[in-house]
């Protein structure tokens, strides 16, 4: 089975965005390039994310994108039955499909078990369990972020000294 490009940049949004720090927004340009997908691919997938309440976003100068508890404690499975419904596996699952062997087709009843069967091994894996700092640390940093468990030099800074 193959997943479709918009759930596998969701996926990878999901696990950037559950590995930053709680505190800290991503701007969706930043997100493209921390998953290396187009921005406008990124765009929609964050709206649609947002949508299911996985993503928290927000416009303006302090603005951007943090992933929200519901995302965290997100099944894989379930979230991929949600992204990946309505894609066909095979050519004749689609609307407009067709097939000379069509008339009682036992091959796309065993392919719906199948593809039931790969969501339900997933079903117990949540994206908190896939989230890991080493992975996503160095990204953070490529895309001018600080990685999780690093303090904010802002919060941090030397005080400056009293005359």
């Amino acid at each position: 089975m193959r997943l479709t490009a918009f759930s596998d940049i969701a996926l990878r949004v999901l696990l950037l965005t559950g590995g930053a720090p709680e505190d800290e927004r991503l701007t969706t340009r930043a997100i493209a390039e921390g998953v290396g997908a187009p921005y406008h691919h990124v765009t929609k997938t964050v709206g649609r994310l947002s949508g299911l309440g996985l993503l928290a976003s927000s416009r303006g100068r302090t603005g951007g994108v943090s992933i929200t508890a519901a995302g965290l404690d997100a099944g894989v499975g379930t979230l991929l039955r949600e992204l990946e419904a309505g894609s066909a596996m095979v050519a004749c699952e689609a609307p407009d499909g067709h097939c000379p062997l069509d008339h009682e087709c036992r091959l796309r009843r065993a392919l719906a078990d199948a593809r039931e069967a790969f969501y339900r091994a997933l079903d117990d894996v949540r994206v908190r369990d896939l989230v890991s700092e080493r992975q996503v640390g160095p990204v953070l940093l490529s895309i001018g972020m600080r990685p999780p468990g690093e303090p904010d030099s802002r919060l941090t800074a030397p005080a400056a000294p009293i005359p």
